[in-house]
């Protein structure tokens, strides 16, 4: 009986303490500012084993709490926290795509006040990030590529040699990013700036690249223009011949299969890219 006795006083005891102590733990966070959670994440390292194996329903979880971190936040994010979500999500989930999207936007404008040098070296170490994981994603490497040409060349704190490289940087994610199937607004963007500011062989094998590609008539109007500019009215005549053969060739043989397909599983023919084109002259799934 004595024994019973003292183990039912043992129970109690420890159910009272542990009343207390959740009694405690509550009062506290209720004098927490109402922020504190919703920006605290646990180191990446430690979610791993946190998951208990389901990775991808607490990076999930996460990516809901970012959003509505920085929903809540707007205009005040603490970019800090947008390296945490980005980091805890990634380190979960690495083929995670939008949060390397969301985090670049988001250390960078999602405060107010002027943009400092560690925000834009936080949104480039993210998406980085994310160009290592997604190198054909143009989702990625077109927003990349504008933080390097137009916002640290806006941005205090970088030297002249340092935004002359991240220009030069910038402009080869926006020229990659129409080569992997950006909208028409970007190829003609990227062509305008590799035209400008590209080496003149660089700048025609992009234009040829990309006007052999191209089905908007208005950016091939303009992809003629520049690349006859750069190297003569013969080198648009040959790539639109590489062309016409191309999609003739198709239409003979295999009318059903699409551009990109057929570039890939035709077999040797007489329709020859020209001399200087650095890529395949043919279309492919970026037009």
């Amino acid at each position: 009986m004595s024994r019973s006795w003292l183990a039912g006083a043992i129970a109690v005891a420890a159910f009272v303490g542990a009343w207390v102590a959740h009694r405690d733990v509550i009062d506290r966070r209720e004098a927490f500012p109402p922020e504190t959670d919703i920006s605290y994440v646990p180191p990446a390292g430690q979610l791993r084993w946190m998951s208990v194996g389901y990775r991808e329903a607490l990076a999930d979880l996460l990516w809901i709490r970012a959003l509505v971190f920085a929903g809540e936040h707007i205009g005040k994010v603490d970019v800090a926290a947008t390296d945490r979500f980005v980091d805890g999500i990634t380190e979960l989930s690495p083929r995670f795509k939008r949060a390397y999207v969301w985090g670049g936007i988001t250390a960078v404008y999602g405060a107010t006040g002027k943009i400092t040098r560690d925000q834009v070296d936080r949104a480039i170490r993210i998406y980085r990030k994310g160009v290592e994981r997604f190198p054909e994603s143009h989702e990625i490497l077109y927003p990349f590529g504008m933080l390097l040409t137009h916002q640290v060349a806006s941005t205090e704190g970088y030297t002249p040699a340092e935004k002359e490289a991240y220009a030069a940087e910038g402009i080869e994610m926006i020229r990659r990013a129409a080569a992997f199937g950006a909208d028409p607004l970007v190829r003609r963007y990227a062509a305008t700036l590799v035209a400008e500011r590209g080496g003149d062989q660089l700048a025609i094998q992009f234009l040829e690249s990309q006007l052999a590609q191209a089905e908007d008539e208005d950016h091939r109007r303009l992809l003629r223009r520049k690349l006859s500019q750069l190297a003569g009215e013969g080198a648009v005549e040959s790539i639109e011949r590489v062309r016409r053969e191309f999609e003739a060739e198709r239409q003979s043989r295999a009318p059903y299969v699409p551009d990109a397909l057929w570039a890939v599983i035709r077999p040797d023919s007489e329709v020859q890219a020209p001399a200087s084109t650095a890529v395949p002259a043919t279309p492919s799934d970026a037009g």
